[in-house]
């Protein structure tokens, strides 16, 4: 495997966050057709400490910031086909979410949409960014929302300005089948232990896909070497345990009072989040857009990223 250091920004004071030494990941080179063209894996890794847990994440370029957070289950190497296009106009900022990807697994209860929301504020203010667009995927998108809220909770509504949603929703009524899954007792450690990690990903990732023929061998194995890391089925289990909020009533009216500009995009072929579920976004942010792309699924981001690169490059030149 090849290694490089990186100069990674210094953190501010308030922040306990120091940088590791930079790797660089060693993966697999595919094309988009056939294979996986992995854009991503050639730029630099680096990592951060919040309350003791490692983050890793990724950056690259200059300009405004942009964050991308993958959803459940996945990584940053989602966007291997969308973040090229971005790097000579904006400051590309990827991460692992806890218990994702290269990012730590702890043993402990601190898995809900706040405390994801709070990794990502704390990498905000370990880089020093501001006037931020926060692009999410499915559980990423509520993290985003989560993240948003905080910033503009404790007065700092300016860092986080604008969120570009795909496959969002905040409808605890229509959970995903998996996420279900997992939060029932026993029944959901069974389904992980009791199934391979590329048996898992493959189901996922064709009922994600409205083109099962996307799925090859290569994707899977994209995935699910991330689903054999010591400490996933935890991560996994207690994300999904915790992930409808305490008192959704008041997150709701919080929803209500976000004052930055949110579109959600969502593929008409999404069996994950129904369109109904997808709406409930706009129905309650205020300043919110909801977009349909034909043809796809749950990940339009990996099945037909040019779709996804247009709408954000229009959103990011808007807001």
């Amino acid at each position: 495997m090849a290694a490089l250091t990186t100069n990674v920004p210094q953190g501010r004071p308030r922040v306990k966050a120091h940088c590791f030494i930079s790797i660089l990941l060693a993966v697999t080179s595919i094309s988009c057709s056939t294979s996986l063209q992995h854009y991503t894996s050639a730029v630099p890794s680096a990592y951060y400490l919040h309350d003791g847990v490692k983050i890793h994440f990724k950056q690259v370029g200059t300009g405004r910031p942009v964050i991308f957070l993958h959803g459940f289950g996945t990584s940053l190497d989602t966007w291997r086909f969308v973040v090229e296009t971005f790097e000579d106009e904006y400051r590309l900022v990827l991460l692992d979410l806890k218990g994702h990807g290269l990012s730590d697994r702890p043993r402990d209860e601190m898995y809900a949409a706040q405390d994801h929301a709070r990794v990502v504020r704390g990498l905000i203010d370990y880089l020093g960014l501001e006037n931020v667009v926060i692009v999410g995927h499915s559980f990423g998108s509520v993290v985003g929302l989560a993240a948003a809220l905080d910033a503009q909770r404790d007065g700092s509504s300016g860092v986080i300005a604008a969120l570009f949603l795909i496959a969002g929703s905040v409808d605890a009524e229509n959970i995903p089948f998996v996420l279900r899954l997992l939060r029932t007792p026993i029944l959901g450690w069974l389904s992980l232990k009791l199934t391979s990690a590329s048996f898992r990903t493959r189901v996922m990732l064709k009922r994600a896909y409205h083109d099962g023929a996307k799925v090859t061998d290569s994707l899977v194995e994209l995935y699910a070497r991330y689903q054999a890391v010591p400490g996933t089925d935890y991560a996994l289990i207690k994300t999904a345990e915790q992930l409808v909020p305490v008192d959704i009533s008041e997150a709701k009216r919080e929803l209500s009072r976000l004052a930055i500009p949110v579109i959600n995009i969502w593929g008409e072929h999404d069996v994950i989040i129904p369109r109904a579920a997808a709406e409930s976004v706009c129905q309650w942010v205020p300043r919110c857009e909801l977009v349909t792309i034909e043809g796809v699924g749950h990940m339009p981001q990996e099945e037909s990223p040019e779709k996804i690169v247009g709408l954000l490059r229009d959103f990011l030149r808007r807001n």
